[in-house]
């Protein structure tokens, strides 16, 4: 007896099926229907994975079609590394190669016979139409049916540490000197990435942890007006793009400074920055300090303001605050001068202090004697007494040449 009549319905009743079997093939491999009265192996379940380390090619036949009812499907997928091949009960060819990877849905259309009539699909052969909104990630913003680069803005003025979900965002700093702190790299894994950006007005110091490096150093530094991408590659941390953006190799700025002075004191900030040579005008209501951010860094100072009052440059110790963190200089009114600062300490480039004339021992000789310097810039015995010689008669007798005198007798003798 080959097939069973369901009173309720006048279809053939199916037998119970495994719902999944898994094979490793060695050789080819014949299916059976599941049979209450003869277990045995290689049964059909409804899907069948031929497993990854099968060790070759080979021919997978389906059982006889007449022994269940049409609508029966079986799903085959390729989990191998090789090309499989699937027949009917007949041994007719349904599929000639079943890639790698590939995974077919088999659904039976006719059961007169035992090789029946087996229609097929493959899964994932149709172009799909994706959900952007499903596949937007860190980094990823859905735009409609597509994605498009997403960059999220986060503003801080206080020590940060970055987590995993943090990839992608853009961090702005905004307050005075401070630290970003980097996830461990193995933790946040190779491609991992944020962005950094100092918009404030002292060093950010981006920090990794552990024995993490960046650059192949312990930190980096980003004077204000710095930006870059930081990325690891899960052992250590580099940054991409790191440097201000220069305009010019000689920047020039004019600072107003009754306009933005607030309690006597004027703050270097934004686009006043990172640049070379400022004039001060203005008239000054009172003594004024100027606060110039805890970087090293070089100013050319022209101090046109006017008021009976004095301009002070120092780095505070806190930001846009009056108490020095070090040494500062006053620019005197109408004059210019040449600053530069260590991070901590306001210094004066100029050589306005320097005695003229040039003394002996600061004329680059090494000696400190004139004798010695005649000596050192190569003058011998005679030419350092012709050189040292107060009169005619004197320089003659350097050089062992008669008197005028001597000469004149010698002359009327001839």
């Amino acid at each position: 007896m080959t097939s069973y009549q369901d009173i309720f319905g006048g279809g053939v009743i199916a037998p119970a099926f495994a719902s999944y079997v898994d094979y490793v093939l060695t050789s080819n491999l014949a299916l059976v229907w599941p049979q209450e009265t003869a277990p045995n192996s290689n049964l059909a379940g409804q899907i069948i994975d031929i497993d990854a380390t099968s060790t070759g090619s080979f021919s997978i036949t389906l059982p006889p079609a007449n022994m269940v009812s049409v609508g029966q499907f079986l799903v085959v997928n390729n989990k191998s590394a090789f090309n499989q091949a699937i027949f009917n009960n007949a041994g007719q060819i349904i599929i000639t190669s079943l890639l790698p990877g590939a995974i077919y849905f088999l659904y039976l259309t006719n059961n007169t016979t035992a090789a029946g009539v087996w229609s097929s699909f493959q899964y994932g052969a149709q172009a799909s139409a994706p959900n952007a909104s499903a596949l937007a990630g860190p980094g990823l913003l859905a735009v409609g049916a597509t994605l498009a680069q997403d960059i999220p803005v986060t503003s801080l003025n206080t020590p940060y540490t970055v987590g995993v979900n943090d990839r992608a965002k853009l961090f702005n700093w905004t307050g005075g000197s401070g630290t970003i702190t980097l996830p461990l790299a193995a933790t946040a894994q190779a491609s991992f990435y944020i962005q950094a950006r100092n918009s404030g007005t002292s060093i950010l110091t981006i920090s990794p942890q552990g024995s993490d490096t960046i650059n192949g150093g312990s930190s980096v530094s980003f004077n204000p007006g710095d930006s870059a991408f930081i990325v690891t590659d899960g052992n250590a941390w580099y940054t991409l793009g790191l440097g201000p953006i220069l305009t010019a190799n000689f920047n020039f700025i004019v600072i107003n400074v009754p306009s933005v002075v607030v309690g006597g004191i004027v703050t270097l900030s934004g686009t006043q920055l990172n640049q070379i040579a400022y004039r001060f005008t203005g008239a000054l209501a009172q003594n004024t300090l100027v606060d110039l951010p805890a970087v090293k860094q070089q100013y050319w100072v022209d101090n046109e303001t006017t008021g009976s009052f004095t301009l002070t440059f120092q780095v505070p110790t806190t930001a846009g605050g009056p108490t020095p963190a070090g040494a500062t200089v006053a620019v005197p009114q109408g004059q210019r001068i040449i600053l530069y600062t260590d991070g901590t300490n306001v210094l004066n480039a100029s050589t306005a202090g320097i005695a003229i004339p040039l003394a002996i021992n600061q004329g680059g000789t090494g000696s400190t004697t004139a004798g010695g310097a005649l000596i050192a810039l190569g003058g011998t015995t005679t030419g350092i007494a012709v050189f040292e010689a107060a009169s005619n008669a004197a320089a003659q007798t350097a050089i062992g040449a008669p008197s005028t005198a001597d000469a004149f007798l010698w002359a009327s003798i001839l």
